[in-house]
């Protein structure tokens, strides 16, 4: 695996593509930038409880987060564009980059549908069909970025992106877990909606860091191909 993982896919004679590298960054810094957009909207409307209320249809805070979600959409298409270029190194039982592209699908798809005022529970009275489509898609593309992180987590190169993706995986688990089962048994909303906008910065977080080491990844390989040239 390690040695897959070094080997230069977009390689000719002394030359690389650097364009997977590029796509790789520009995927970190739209994640970077997604989170950031998001405790914007919650510094702007601390009342909300849930990270999906800033984007309901009529929220003043709806423009700019529906443009977080898709920021974070974008960012992980574009660091699956850059995994694929890397090979069968980023494999662990499918491609990492197939987990990605999933996911940034559904936060597309989530970022464009959104909940209806006040984004009631799928089912309950006031429901609409809007909101199920939305929570539906937010919901798999957050456990998709779960698997992601397992996936990473499980590949041996890259100590420290594997530690990483470990700490964040468990971090996202518990603290959505537990934030799912305070709204579930209608505990402590401002707990609960702390602890769901502490797991999704987390989750997108990761997005960034993990574009960063794709990023990373290309710009050593291109070095390695450039030396073995000269």
């Amino acid at each position: 695996m390690t040695d897959t993982l070094e080997r230069p896919v977009d390689a000719e004679p002394g030359r690389m593509n650097t364009r997977p590298a590029w796509l790789a960054l520009f995927g970190a810094i739209a994640a970077f930038a997604s989170a950031a957009l998001i405790w914007i909207c919650r510094a702007g409307d601390p009342s909300v409880h849930y990270v999906s209320q800033l984007g309901a249809t009529g929220m003043p805070t709806a423009p700019l987060f529906n443009l977080a979600l898709l920021l974070l959409a974008v960012a992980a298409v574009l660091v699956d564009r850059a995994t694929i270029a890397r090979g069968a190194g980023y494999v662990v039982g499918w491609p990492v980059a197939t987990t990605l592209l999933v996911c940034g699908l559904c936060f597309g798809v989530a970022s464009v549908i959104t909940c209806s005022p006040g984004c009631p529970v799928p089912f309950t009275p006031g429901s609409l069909v809007q909101d199920f489509v939305h929570i539906s898609f937010a919901v798999l593309g957050f456990v998709l970025a779960i698997v992601a992180m397992g996936q990473v987590a499980a590949l041996r190169r890259r100590p420290w992106m594997r530690a990483a993706s470990i700490i964040t995986l468990v971090a996202v688990g518990a603290t959505s877990l537990t934030g799912a089962m305070i709204a579930l048994f209608k505990g402590d909303t401002v707990l609960g909606g702390n602890l769901e906008f502490t797991a999704a910065t987390l989750a997108i977080a990761w997005f960034g860091v993990f574009g960063l080491q794709v990023f990373a990844d290309h710009r050593t390989a291109r070095r390695r191909a450039a030396r073995s040239h000269e």
